[in-house]
């Protein structure tokens, strides 16, 4: 083997056509290497000549995937073209076996490491033989170059100047990912409860559009509809069909990535009809009229988009209430203090 002669990337499509003594530089990135980039030391034993060309070029290109700079250098010499040059940042030796197995091991003087491999080439032909001993080599000087190379990427990124907001043009802080600090619009349903002091319990359930008007405070308008559990009287039963609207704020006072919890202040008016069934022997009749509520109490959402989890629970207090009589006797009331509860999910967005 003739010591001296040296390939690289550049030098590739001369090495093919056999042309040895071409001189380059094996890169990742094409601006940021120099012709006075470190070499590595490739020394190959039992191979024939045309073998041990395939290996440089076929090294050769798969070092040009990484991120350090170096040319490729054939010889027994560990310094890069005699005397005075500087010392070779890696030796790769690759000793091919008479049988076909390959020791392949890469002396690294930056990283003060040594890393070996066998690799079994016998059953594969010279162009064969010479990939995978590439291949080989390749890997382990990516493993023992893994810790400079990601410390030169985090200094490069540190050294990257940081966005600036458009001419002109606010600035706003970056979202950190919490889907509960990202303002949205909701489109929702949810099922409800209330139950009223006056003996009324009503299920059903309510539309809502929630908008979000800062990440800790939210606004919605509603619409609901309600049937009433039947109440109980001495000569029927009596059935009530509530339906209305109203509005909330929310004011959120803790938060995490996608959830938060606040408190939220409601008012709703509506309209409610008793209807009653009465039994044999007895009359009943149908009676109704406008009903209003507030509400104080606690709220939380869940933001997953595009679905957002809702669930809120308060106190009910009346400004008009509805009752429904038998004789002279309260057979049910829509009114006094109540509880009403929410649990559903929308579409944010």
């Amino acid at each position: 083997m003739a010591a001296g002669r040296s390939l690289a990337l550049p030098a590739l499509l001369a090495a093919t056509a056999g042309v040895a003594r071409a001189e380059g530089v094996a890169r990742a990135e094409g601006d940021a290497c120099g012709g006075d980039a470190p070499p590595i030391a490739v020394l190959v034993e039992g191979a024939t000549p045309e073998l041990e060309r395939a290996i440089f070029v076929d090294l050769a290109a798969e070092l040009a995937r990484t991120d350090l700079c170096a040319r490729l250098e054939a010889g027994a010499s560990p310094d890069a073209r005699g005397a005075g040059h500087e010392r070779a940042i890696a030796r790769v030796t690759i000793r091919i076996s008479p049988e076909g197995v390959a020791a392949v091991r890469v002396d690294d003087a930056m990283t003060q490491k040594r890393l070996e491999r066998t690799v079994d080439v016998a059953g594969l032909k010279d162009d064969g033989r010479a990939l995978a001993l590439a291949i080989a080599a390749d890997e382990l000087l990516r493993a023992s170059w893994v810790e400079p190379t990601l410390r030169r990427r985090a200094a490069m990124a540190s050294a990257a100047p940081a966005p600036t907001a458009p001419a002109g043009g606010p600035r706003e802080a970056p979202d950190a990912g919490g889907g509960a600090d990202r303002r949205a619009t909701e489109i929702g349903v949810r099922a409800t409860v209330a139950a009223y002091g006056g003996g009324q319990v009503q299920l059903g359930g309510a539309l809502l559009l929630r908008r979000d008007v800062l990440p800790w405070l939210a606004g919605s308008v509603f619409v609901y509809a309600r049937e009433a559990l039947p109440a109980s009287a001495a000569i029927g039963t009596v059935l009530g069909h509530a339906a209305g609207g109203g509005a909330s704020l929310s004011a959120y006072v803790a938060r995490t990535g996608r959830a938060r919890l606040g408190f939220e202040a409601a008012v709703e008016a509506g309209y409610v009809l008793f209807e009653g069934r009465a039994e044999e022997g007895a009359s009943a009749s149908r009676f109704g009229g406008p009903t209003a509520f507030g509400a104080l109490g606690v709220t939380a959402d869940v933001d997953v988009r595009p679905v957002r989890f809702g669930a809120s629970v308060g106190a009910l207090a009346p400004f008009m209430m509805v009752e429904a009589l038998a004789g002279d006797a309260v057979v049910t009331r829509m009114g006094g203090p109540g509880v009403l509860a929410a649990l559903g999910a929308g579409v944010a967005f």
